[in-house]
């Protein structure tokens, strides 16, 4: 009875996945529609195309020998390691939005600071996001490091590979090692989502290894005994604990590991004395790590007040909304945030929960809960691609051609999840053996997707928990996959036909794609924190000049954008190197687009003169580190709001012949087709023959 509820927690898990895998196949676009999307026909034929490599690699692990497969598991490694330094020192971001609250009070912490701003009190589930980079950064401090950022990334990734080294052992113990292991590493290599959190401040990616390495540590803690028994066990009180207090809706991770442990007991896998002591001790370290988080905050001048905090039936209000599909609405959190006391928040909201369901009714929720599952689960980078707007460092053929890459990066993130979920939906119905760590998985998935597609505000980034689960189940499933054998070169070049007919349709549909993308202008730099919560300004002293220089990297601009709701007359001045590009006199307000010259330098010097006798306020932020090259400063500075363009023009200047660029070169998508088609044609005709083998564990079909 124990093992037919564990299998159908995996069944129920695989038809969740199946109904994911035909919203990421069709219709990606139609949620949280911020990304240049190919066409679903082009999308469905390039994952039928990786398919093809990832068998045509599943049968050539089965024939080469065992060390070369570990000298081939250790040189992608290597690759993996080295990927992810590069990027460590290559790209760091600026904070933006909530990572802006959390990285300017950990600075601020560090450095001796006990003031928070009320952003917190709103916000009281970001405080210990702020607590534990304070801890880090103070340590950072004291060993004489003033710019941390490309440390953090380079521990981020660490802790993030945390995850695929338990998914390895993992695989081991499932006994899908060879190709499973190679199948994990080479989508852990070309994972969009792993490089983008990787430079992400914040708790998503402190988080997103926590189920594997829950696994991992749960099967030391059966399968061991003595120290490295309670070891075991003490680390998965410890990755829970830490997990709760980062990020709340990870008690859906407890909630799946209590469910299965009492899976465990009815199948006679765990004592249920041994599950009881464990339990108790998940318990007492839960209460341990709220405690302690507790006491730090109020040690660091944390006080909490009830009436500006953020109710629960607030967050339950936001999800109903079926105008933002679920996600966070800003028109909602404004009408909360105004009312004065706790009672006429949840007062309030409990209203509008009760109106949007009436309004909504049983068909008109169900459509709405389908619309969030699309939103939580059917983007294949899980909004990596507009995680960071906003760069300290970044190399210029990036910031050149942004749109063009995270094209192609989320055409292949997108492909690459679908994929995988066909290996999950195959592992899961297959599955047989490994129940526990298998419905294990399966209740986490469960549990996160429930709590936010039916109770809680929804984003894609709150799935990011599930990738690397998804990760282990689709590369086990590819591996529990028959592999294809085409021993007649007649049905060979059936599919070879079918793959290049399938290409050319797909290079038709993307090339339709970019025709249609008009791109106008680039958005080259931006400083465009501080308009998040609570909006702030510079103010400009009657008959006074604001002098500030706008660091660029070495690329074409021609544009520059300034934000402000005065009425006063100004003079705006902008320079590069001495020279004047342009100088404007008129309102404040009046003055938002300045255009100069066609230039290519590393700063722009721009001059605000106050002509009147009343202030003049410009859009800005402020950030207790430089924005330019992230070096702590020992205090908060301002810094205006601009956005710095690449306008194209037939002339250069002041041209009314405005010219403008597709997505990406027709060049480009040629070269890309044409060497994913190889690749995949290379794997359709070197197809080797099967190595004789009596494993059980071999299926082939040979067509």
């Amino acid at each position: 009875m124990g093992k037919r509820i564990l299998i159908g927690f995996n069944w129920i898990t695989a038809v969740l996945l199946l109904s994911v895998m035909l919203l990421a196949s069709l219709m990606p676009a139609s949620f949280f529609d911020t990304e240049d999307w190919a066409k679903p026909i082009a999308v469905i034929i390039f994952t039928i195309g990786l398919l093809i490599i990832i068998n045509g690699i599943h049968k050539i692990t089965t024939i080469g020998h065992q060390s070369i497969y570990k000298y081939l598991l250790y040189i992608i490694g290597v690759l993996i390691i080295g990927a992810q330094l590069w990027t460590s020192f290559h790209f760091v971001a600026v904070a933006r939005a909530d990572v802006s609250f959390v990285r300017n009070q950990a600075i601020a912490l560090a450095t001796g600071s006990h003031s928070w701003p009320s952003y917190f009190r709103i916000y009281p589930n970001n405080v210990n996001s702020a607590l534990f980079e304070a801890m880090i950064l103070k340590t950072t401090l004291k060993l004489g490091i003033p710019n941390p950022w490309v440390l953090l990334n380079i521990l981020r990734f660490i802790w993030i590979d945390t995850g695929l080294v338990s998914g390895l052992f993992i695989l081991k113990q499932w006994r899908r090692w060879r190709p499973g292991a190679l199948f994990l590493m080479l989508t852990w290599l070309f994972s969009i989502p792993i490089y983008a959190y990787g430079l992400f401040d914040y708790n998503d990616p402190l988080i997103m290894p926590i189920g594997l390495n829950l696994v991992a540590l749960a099967y030391l803690f059966i399968k061991r005994q003595g120290s490295v028994r309670w070891l075991a066990g003490l680390g998965t009180w410890v990755l829970l604990g830490f997990s709760i207090v980062m990020k709340s809706n990870m008690i859906t991770f407890f909630i799946a590991v209590v469910m299965a442990l009492i899976g465990a007991i009815c199948i006679k896998r765990i004592n249920w004395k041994l599950a009881l002591k464990w339990l108790l001790g998940c318990i007492i370290m839960l209460l341990l790590c709220f405690k302690l988080t507790s006491i730090g905050a109020t040690n660091r001048g944390y006080s909490p007040n009830i009436n500006e905090a953020t109710p629960v039936t607030s967050w339950i209000a936001m999800s109903l909304n079926p105008q933002k599909q679920g996600q966070y609405a800003g028109v909602d959190f404004d009408a909360v945030r105004r009312l004065k006391t706790q009672a006429q928040k949840k007062e309030f909201t409990k209203t509008l929960i009760k109106n949007r369901v009436t309004d909504m009714g049983p068909f008109g929720l169900a459509f709405h809960f389908s619309k969030k599952l699309g939103v939580f689960l059917s983007h294949g980078d899980f909004d990596a691609i507009n995680l960071i707007p906003q760069w300290i460092k970044a190399p210029n053929w990036y910031l050149n051609q942004q749109q063009s890459y995270k094209f192609w990066l989320l055409l292949l993130a997108q492909c690459w999840y679908i994929a995988l979920l066909v290996g999950c939906v195959w592992q899961l119905f297959k599955q047989k053996k490994h129940l526990i760590s298998t419905s294990l998985f399966s209740l986490m998935v469960l549990g996160l997707t429930t709590f936010h597609v039916f109770i809680w505000e929804v984003e894609p980034r709150y799935s990011l928990p599930l990738l690397p689960i998804l990760m282990v189940l689709g590369c086990a499933g590819w591996t529990n996959m028959a592999k294809l054998h085409l021993r007649n070169a007649k049905k060979r070049l059936v599919l070879s036909s079918l793959i290049i007919f399938g290409m050319f349709i797909s290079g038709m549909y993307i090339l339709q794609t970019n025709s249609q993308t008009i791109i106008g202008s680039k958005l080259i730099a931006q400083q465009g924190d501080g308009q998040y919560f609570s909006p702030q300004s510079i103010t400009i002293k009657p008959n006074s000049t604001y002098k500030f220089i706008v660091p660029l990297p070495e690329l074409e601009t021609n544009k520059l954008v300034l934000n402000s709701r005065s009425k006063e007359p100004v003079t705006i001045t902008v320079k590069s190197n001495g020279f004047v590009l342009n100088k404007i006199k008129n309102k404040a307000n009046l003055i938002k687009n300045i255009h100069y010259q066609n230039t290519r330098v590393k700063a722009l010097d721009v001059t605000i003169k106050n002509n009147s006798k009343h202030p003049v306020k410009y859009a800005s932020g402020s950030a207790n580190y430089s924005l330019k090259t992230g070096k702590i400063l020992p205090r908060r500075e301002p810094i205006i709001c601009w956005y710095v363009y690449n306008i194209f023009h037939r002339t250069a200047y002041f041209s009314n012949q405005a010219m403008s660029f597709t997505l990406t070169s027709t060049s480009t998508v040629v070269r890309n087709l044409s060497l994913f088609l190889l690749i995949i044609l290379l794997f359709i005709w070197w197809d080797p023959a099967p190595r004789r083998t009596k494993s059980r564990l071999t299926n082939t079909i040979e067509l």
